[in-house]
């Protein structure tokens, strides 16, 4: 096994696959990155069983044959020296030598048919969309999955593809995310539940927003291929919670409140609280939103100028709850609607009805 790559494009691939080294395994070979060579192409490969992610870059081939190297110690390795135009690799018996420039290096090695074979042959269902919606998607939605054990399948989003629309849901029990986007094409109508950490890894491989990006879908894996790069990952299996019957229509309070100074005022108002869940307390009226907070270190009121229609309010939230999902919106503006003080209130953008997020409030004594 012999071969010459680019310092920065190898760095690149190596960042990319590394994301899906094990970090806790009792078998050494997750801990690593097989390296293949064939033909013109280096092929780069890790998984923990549960994800999988597989990157081919260009390469100048003596001797075929492929590796596996210790994963995170070859990243860091590759990063130390990515500004080499050319790098050469040589696989002598447990040993690979990495030589660049004038110097040299030696990675131990294991041997690659204990590498777990990789399944790419998924065709069951499909869809497309447009890469910028899928980044969208994903990142409006997965920072509200749950991160309980005891609750596996609230640390993924339900996707459902229905229609021209696929919809994002994510849920921990005291919030809830929900976002659409129109797709290209789909197979069929179905549904799955993806995994966050998935979710996101899917995210970072995406590189041109105008592109399309086509998920494939088959019994509980899944597979995305983008420039090169591709990631198998396992679905999670079961019923997700009936998220529409949490989401009401009506209220009896909507309140129209600029998205930056609302957020602004809650996050100093979280500086002084002490407690685990953060809580600040929203007193409407009129034309007002009092932000207020207290603790042994201190106390603040601030007020905001909003636009109410309906009865006045007084409510309490978990505060990174609540800056997060408004920070999610892009609107200059957005609505809050309220029912009472122990009913969860419903977060939308000013303007359209694609995204919508839902938090439950704190009961706080007097």
């Amino acid at each position: 096994m012999k071969f010459v790559v680019n310092g920065t494009q190898l760095s690149e691939a190596v960042a990319k696959v590394v994301k899906a080294v094990s970090s806790k395994t009792t078998n050494p070979i997750l801990e690593g990155i097989k390296l293949s060579i064939k033909g013109d192409e280096l092929t780069l490969v890790a998984t923990d069983t549960e994800i999988s992610i597989e990157k081919t870059i260009i390469a100048s081939t003596f001797t075929e044959g492929e590796t596996v190297v210790p994963g995170k110690t070859f990243a860091e390795f590759i990063k130390k020296i990515e500004d080499e135009e050319e790098i050469e690799f040589s696989l002598f018996e447990k040993e690979l030598k990495i030589s660049y420039g004038s110097s040299e290096g030696f990675i131990q090695t294991l041997p690659a048919e204990e590498f777990p074979l990789i399944n790419k042959d998924i065709k069951e269902k499909y869809f497309s969309l447009k890469q910028k919606d899928l980044k969208e998607l994903i990142l409006k939605t997965s920072f509200a999955c749950s991160q309980d054990e005891a609750r596996p399948l609230l640390k993924g989003c339900l996707i459902e593809i229905e229609g021209d629309e696929i919809s994002s849901v994510a849920l921990d029990g005291f919030r809830l995310a929900l976002y659409r986007k129109k797709l290209i094409e789909k197979s069929e109508n179905f549904k799955f539940i993806a995994n966050s950490r998935t979710l996101n890894e899917i995210v970072r491989i995406l590189e041109k927003d105008e592109e399309v990006v086509t998920i494939i879908i088959q019994k509980n894996v899944l597979m995305c291929e983008v420039n090169g790069t591709v990631l198998i990952s396992r679905l999670l299996e079961g019923d997700y919670i009936d998220y529409r019957n949490i989401i009401k229509e009506d209220y009896l309070s909507l309140v129209k409140v600029n998205k930056n100074q609302l957020i602004t005022a809650i996050e100093r108002a979280s500086v002084l609280t002490t407690d685990v869940k953060k809580i600040v307390k929203l007193d409407i009226k009129e034309n007002y939103m009092t932000i207020s907070s207290s603790s042994e270190v201190g106390k603040m009121n601030e007020n905001v100028l909003i636009n109410l229609e309906g009865k006045d309010l007084t409510i309490s939230f978990n505060s990174k709850y609540i800056i997060e999902s408004i920070k999610a919106i892009d609107d200059e503006f957005v609505n809050l609607y309220f029912n009472n003080k122990i009913n969860p209130v419903v977060i939308k953008p000013y303007s359209g009805n694609d995204y919508l997020y839902l938090i439950v409030p704190l009961r706080i004594n007097g």
